[in-house]
């Protein structure tokens, strides 16, 4: 029997979906997974004060009402969680890859913003989606920008050519950043 706490399940789950990606595993598994670990992040930032991707995700579409955004944000979660949301057992969702890479980075962020010292896979995928995915918004506060494009040096050095490589080379390096960083944390402290 394993005892494990609401943290430790959210981190079990998003740490796997996060392996299961960068493994090409199956979307909806992946999926099903981010997700339940996003709910438990983001209903425990909110209750702590803490600013979840939400409210960023609500910033950037005044033209939406919240429900609208929780409805996007939760439709493919509900399709594959909730029965009452199709009793029909031919209904069809379309699922992919980005849909997947995006809520991961949702689930990062709020892992992060809520944990001190976030699981190296979450520290790992974050810095992989900056590298690869994360467009440079011109409105973005200057001294931010600057810390962004100092990091996004640091990875393109460590693996060039990074954001124009081919998605499953992409992944591959994803997953040898997780390794990375999972190795850092095993290893000992230096003396």
């Amino acid at each position: 029997m394993v005892i494990i706490t609401k943290l430790e399940a959210a981190h079990r789950q998003l740490t796997t979906a996060i392996r299961m990606y960068f493994d090409d595993d199956d979307v909806a598994a992946i999926h099903t997974l981010v997700c339940a670990a996003r709910e438990i992040y983001e209903k425990h930032c909110e209750a702590q004060g803490v600013e979840r991707m939400f409210e960023q995700i609500e910033a950037a579409n005044p033209e939406r009402t919240r429900k609208e955004l929780w409805t996007i944000l939760n439709g493919s979660r509900n399709f594959l969680k909730h029965p009452e949301a199709s009793m029909d057992l031919s209904a069809r969702l379309e699922l992919d890859d980005e849909m997947n890479a995006a809520m991961l980075w949702v689930a990062c962020h709020d892992c992060a913003m809520l944990c001190k010292g976030a699981p190296p896979e979450v520290q790992a995928y974050t810095l992989w989606f900056l590298a690869t995915r994360f467009p440079r918004d011109a409105s973005t506060d200057e001294a931010d920008a600057e810390r962004a494009d100092e990091i996004l040096a640091d990875i393109e050095r460590g693996y060039p050519g990074l954001r124009e490589a081919a998605p499953t080379a992409q992944k591959r390096v994803g997953k040898t950043m997780v390794q990375a960083a999972r190795d850092m944390l095993a290893a000992p402290p230096a003396a």
